[in-house]
């Protein structure tokens, strides 16, 4: 009885040995497929306020495409840009925050990376003011994809034997070095240009493509609330990089940009950057912690919930538009109280259809930018 037992034990792992000999003789691996044509990058982003200074080099800009969208820049092989940054959500993420290689999750929400070229300083406390670090910063992050030695990076993409073309056709040889891994992902970051919206054809047009809430949300807007104030510039994101304390809370967990309050002399606290609000429809939930889900939420807030901080943009303070809170030419005094907008219904429903004119509908379905990754069996 007991020598049978054996006999049904390793017969059983003779055909689990053989089921896995099959599995891996059918393995699926993960490549990338691109098209024989090399995408168009440079030709779109020429000429746009959305590249800046910087010109787009189409091989690199598609190697770094494939770079932006490959697992193996992570630890663990689980996730890479793409996962945080996703396109049909206008290369923002879903949830509050994000979720990294290990399932940890990040201390603040994913914002989109549209037209990074217009910036001058990234990530929510603008820590970096240099686009190809900035697109680095993540794979050696301890909690988002946990590759912290630059060499091992290296190593892991020399085994993959489609980079070596890729490589070569954007450096002229093959060799694999942080430096260019930055630049080609920065190249591809900043070929994500976003200028073909509803309010961009409603600007070539003289302002006559918009319904009549659309019309009454922009009045609102540029001209009635102090919403182009911080959020003015092509990208509605102020002029370069900003960052202000919009009252989310009379004090802070969470500091946000370091240094010290330019009124007051304190420490900083509640400073974060003025995000973009281009395909701001797409990329809920809102605000460095995610804690709004809609846009109703947002308009909401700015409406009737602004926290009186001490350290509070003087934009968003009672008579930000009389020039009675101005003092020296700037700054307004500390008890400056928080703005109450008073908006109807009606209102606050014009300035949600204004927000989703900024949907680049392109942006989001473009082949090009999309995950060129595919899963293939091999033998």
């Amino acid at each position: 009885m007991k020598t049978k037992f054996v006999c049904v034990v390793l017969f059983a792992g003779l055909l689990g040995l053989h089921a896995c000999k099959k599995d891996a003789a059918t393995a699926l691996v993960r490549v990338p497929q691109l098209p024989e044509q090399t995408e168009k990058y440079a030709e779109v982003a020429s000429g746009t306020f959305a590249t800046g200074n910087l010109t787009i080099n189409d091989h690199k800009a598609t190697l770094g495409r494939v770079l932006f969208y490959e697992t193996q820049l992570s630890v663990n092989n689980s996730v890479s840009c793409g996962s945080c940054h996703i396109q049909s959500k206008g290369f923002a993420d879903i949830g509050a925050v994000s979720i990294g290689f290990g399932g940890g999750k990040t201390s603040r929400n994913t914002p989109s990376i549209a037209n990074p070229a217009t910036q001058t300083s990234y990530f929510w406390d603008m820590r970096e003011n240099n686009l190809q670090n900035m697109v680095t910063q993540p794979i050696a992050n301890h909690l988002e994809m946990g590759l912290e030695q630059p060499e091992y990076l290296v190593a892991k993409l020399k085994q993959l034997p489609y980079y070596e073309e890729l490589f070569t056709k954007a450096y002229g040889s093959s060799e694999i070095t942080t430096a260019r891994i930055g630049d080609a992902m920065s190249q591809f970051v900043a070929a994500l240009v976003s200028v073909n919206s509803k309010f961009d054809r409603n600007l070539a047009a003289g302002n006559t493509e918009f319904n009549e809430l659309e019309a009454m949300g922009s009045d609102l807007f540029f001209n009635k609330l102090p919403c182009a104030g911080c959020h003015g510039g092509d990208n509605f994101a102020g002029w370069g990089s900003m960052a202000e304390n919009i009252g989310l809370e009379e004090h802070y967990s969470d500091p946000g940009m370091p240094g010290n309050d330019w009124i007051t002399g304190e420490e900083r606290n509640g400073w974060f950057k003025v995000p973009s609000l281009r395909n701001i429809a797409l990329t809920a939930p809102y605000m460095h912690d995610g804690r709004f889900n809609t846009l109703e939420e947002v308009v909401e807030f700015y409406n009737s919930g602004i926290q009186p901080h001490p350290q509070l943009s003087f934009i968003l303070r009672e008579g930000w538009n009389t020039g009675d809170q101005i003092e020296n030419g700037f700054a307004p005094p500390s008890g400056g109280q928080p703005l109450r907008m008073n908006l109807t219904p009606v209102e606050k429903d014009a300035l949600v259809a204004f927000l989703h004119t900024m949907t680049d509908d392109q942006l989001v379905t473009q082949t090009k930018y999309s995950n060129p990754f595919v899963l293939t069996s091999y033998e």
